[in-house]
């Protein structure tokens, strides 16, 4: 199938497989889409333990399997919260119980480090400039293809080395190393993205699907757009930050998908309806 289809681009699911794809569903239908992106962490989330973990992963492995043998192109980007899983380290929420099951899930699902849609890179948290010099081949140009390419390259190596590469985490999310694809915090990258580059991002939460225009050197063309989509993030106490809009691309145009169009159930209240069926009977 080829990539520039009528594709849905999906923020941070966090354990809410069972709310978030029936909404996937229904925009697949509504709007005719042939391909859908995930931009990462499929777990963790606020509350959450091993039961509602395990929920969560099986829900996502048989809708992505479902949904592959009936023609839906699915792609899965990995998300620093999937990463420590795959290194087997802590992190922010990690159940290190389920070290086993997460990585051969991510796997069995054959889940990536980036993909290109309608020319723009889909990672989990960007690509720095600064990241980018150091740590990937520029000589060949900066395309989406190429860049993506080397991405999964590091990802797929599978050594310790490539895979701390891609989980560098700079200040702006507490670390001390360079921004890199699966950490960098929205201001890093849009202070100092690849140049050139157009990026479709999630890791952080944003009140709705958030186009920027990255300005040019000469500060009046624009030089490329970033796109932040994770919209379905939760606060501690499991209150919706973003409206759960998810994006379109068709080609080179993109735009947001609301509840509205959809004609599903608010995203607020879905929330609720989710945390009440599937969070608070397992708490205590």
């Amino acid at each position: 199938m080829g990539r520039d289809v009528k594709t849905l681009v999906v923020g941070d699911m966090h354990c809410k497989e069972e709310l978030i794809l029936s909404r996937v569903d229904a925009a697949v239908e509504v709007l005719s889409c042939e391909r859908v992106i995930f931009c990462g962490d499929y777990v963790d989330e606020w509350h959450s333990n091993i039961l509602t973990m395990r929920d969560a992963m099986d829900v996502l492995r048989s809708w992505v399997l479902e949904r592959r043998a009936d023609g839906l192109a699915v792609d899965l980007v990995m998300g620093n919260h999937d990463m420590q899983y795959r290194l087997r380290e802590a992190g922010p929420g990690t159940h290190t119980a389920l070290f086993d099951e997460v990585s051969h899930l991510l796997d069995e699902l054959d889940v990536c480090a980036a993909v290109t849609v309608g020319g723009s890179l889909v990672t989990h948290a960007g690509v720095t400039r600064v990241w980018a010099n150091d740590c990937l081949d520029l000589t060949e140009g900066t395309d989406a293809a190429t860049i993506a390419h080397q991405l999964n390259a590091l990802l797929d190596h599978g050594q310790e080395v490539s895979l701390r590469m891609l989980a560098m985490a700079g200040e702006g999310r507490g670390g001390w190393e360079l921004p890199g694809p699966l950490w960098a915090d929205q201001s890093e990258l849009y202070q100092d993205p690849l140049p050139g580059l157009d990026q479709i991002v999630g890791h952080t939460p944003v009140e709705s699907i958030d186009l920027w225009s990255t300005p040019a050197e000469d500060g009046i063309h624009t030089a490329a757009h970033l796109v932040f989509c994770d919209t379905m993030s939760l606060t501690s106490n499991l209150s919706p930050i973003g409206d759960g809009s998810m994006l379109l691309v068709d080609g080179k145009t993109i735009r947001t998908v609301s509840d509205e169009e959809l004609g599903v159930r608010p995203w607020r209240l879905s929330v609720w309806e989710w945390m009440t069926t599937y969070v608070l009977p397992f708490l205590g």
